[in-house]
């Protein structure tokens, strides 16, 4: 992939040098960098805040209750997993963070994978357990979309957070989407 990038740069830097064009170039590259850092430095504030928030949540027990509201519709999803406490505690953690779009979804989703392959190796049984974390993770099925929140608050936008709704609901039949072709395309069906 560096090929590639490495390609497009030399090949726009001979069109420009052809055309006449170096001194636009420069002056976009140098406004492309000027607005990545004012860009990066509006986000930071908003990260930060919603880390802040996720350990609050974490430490009053909204995870966990969550996490307990959840378990039926958990152990559905991942029959496989049924009755590992410690493994079905990590998918739980990470959809929960992907749900209310907190930052920590890619960490508890290699940690609930961990988990799942501690329990099965290589087995189908274990396979078939990340495919589907992946399908829901994802998928993108997000309640409150705060990355794309903050990203559409730091470049401007009147109303950042009118994407919420139609995110939730793409996202959603995505998530649906996603599992019915997974059940659908799966070797193995529910277990016995």
């Amino acid at each position: 992939m560096n090929g590639v990038w490495l390609f497009l740069m030399i090949f726009g830097c001979v069109v420009a040098l052809f055309n006449g064009n170096v001194d636009a170039m420069m002056s976009a590259v140098l406004d492309g960098a000027h607005d990545a850092v004012q860009l990066v430095i509006s986000l930071a504030g908003m990260f930060c805040l919603w880390v802040g928030i996720e350990k609050l949540a974490e430490e009053a027990g909204l995870i966990e209750g969550l996490a307990k509201l959840s378990k039926p519709l958990l152990n559905f999803l991942f029959p496989y997993v049924r009755g590992h406490e410690k493994a079905m505690g990590a998918i739980s953690a990470s959809i929960i963070s992907n749900v209310l779009g907190l930052s920590s979804q890619t960490p508890l989703g290699l940690r609930a994978m961990t988990e799942i392959k501690a329990i099965y190796g290589e087995r189908e049984e274990g396979i078939q357990s990340m495919i589907t974390l992946v399908v829901v993770n994802a998928a993108g099925f997000c309640m409150f979309p705060s990355s794309i929140i903050a990203m559409r608050a730091a470049l401007g936008s009147k109303d950042p957070a009118v994407v919420a709704g139609p995110t939730a609901v793409a996202g959603l039949v995505a998530t649906v989407a996603g599992l019915l072709a997974h059940r659908f395309f799966s070797n193995t069906g529910r277990p016995r």
